[in-house]
């Protein structure tokens, strides 16, 4: 097939293009930097999609497109920052869906990124996908972006819109948590023990494939491990593997003042199970955090 993956030079975005292109497809990126890598089948167009129309009718012809662009929310949010995270989502779906309805041959199936922050604070109860839309501004993220996604099916395409928990793996949230071990401490931004919903790169990327391979699975779907934990259980696993590591609980003003206004919703309580997938059959590498944890240990 010939696929276009929008943020396809991001981190997991290069797992999955790299993938894509093991299986043979041609892949076509379309992102604001070039990938790291070259192949022939890969080909790359610079273009800025939540604020530019797609170039060259690139989705002409093409059988799918993935659109992974988002930027990072572990970042001070200031109300500009906030509209930046907000327009890199929706603006970059909403380009896409307007690309697919210009297209006379458009591709069969659009896979759009989202996030498990649709469901906002849980506390103790057990999401699904019917749970319905939470409240603060994540969650009103997330509903934008999937409405927007949506919109594609107006055009006969089949849209899979995967909200995806926080990515344990080699770059993300575990690449930054180790760059700050390397001082000698981890980090806890909250004294609570909030649920903690995660998951494994090679699981996410396993579940854009599944979504793209799976003709009969449409609509929304949890990629988070079928085992979500406490946020200390969370912690002390990394302690365990990362020797001579303290956990250190940051001062809450500290982490307001590092993080802003998402220094809430970033420890909010996440206890999501990915029960649409396992319906389907889908077969998780790490289904548990200390398997997750230690094929990317390398001290």
């Amino acid at each position: 097939m010939t696929i276009v993956v929008a943020g396809g030079s991001g981190f997991i975005g290069t797992m999955l293009t790299k993938r894509l292109l093991g299986q043979g497809h041609t892949v076509i990126v379309v992102a604001t930097h070039s990938p790291l890598f070259t192949h022939q089948n890969l080909f790359f167009i610079q273009v800025d999609a939540a604020n530019n129309p797609l170039p060259y009718n690139i989705l002409e012809q093409t059988d799918a497109v993935i659109n992974l662009i988002g930027a990072p929310i572990n970042k001070k949010w200031t109300e500009f920052y906030k509209q930046t995270i907000r327009d890199s989502r929706v603006k970059s779906t909403e380009c896409i869906v307007a690309g697919i309805a210009a297209a006379q041959n458009r591709p069969t199936v659009f896979i759009s990124a989202s996030a498990t922050g649709f469901y906002g604070n849980t506390g103790e109860e057990v999401v699904d996908e019917q749970t319905l839309n939470g409240s603060g501004f994540l969650a009103s993220v997330c509903a934008e972006w999937e409405t927007a996604a949506r919109k594609a099916t107006e055009y006969g395409v089949r849209v899979v819109c995967i909200r995806t928990a926080p990515v344990i793996g080699q770059g993300g949230m575990l690449a930054e948590l180790k760059r700050i071990a390397s001082f000698g401490f981890i980090p806890r931004l909250t004294k609570e023990n909030p649920w903690f919903s995660w998951i494994s790169d090679l699981d996410v990327v396993n579940a854009y494939l599944f979504a793209l391979e799976t003709s009969t699975l449409q609509g929304v779907v949890n990629a988070s491990a079928p085992e979500p934990i406490r946020y200390n259980d969370f912690l002390q696993t990394l302690k365990n593997n990362w020797k001579h590591r303290l956990i250190v609980t940051m001062p809450s003003w500290a982490a307001k003042k590092l993080f802003g206004e998402g220094y809430e919703e970033l420890t909010d309580s996440s206890r999501v199970v990915p029960k649409r997938l396992l319906d389907k059959g889908f077969q998780f590498v790490y289904p548990t955090i200390e398997s997750a944890i230690k094929p990317h240990e390398t001290n």
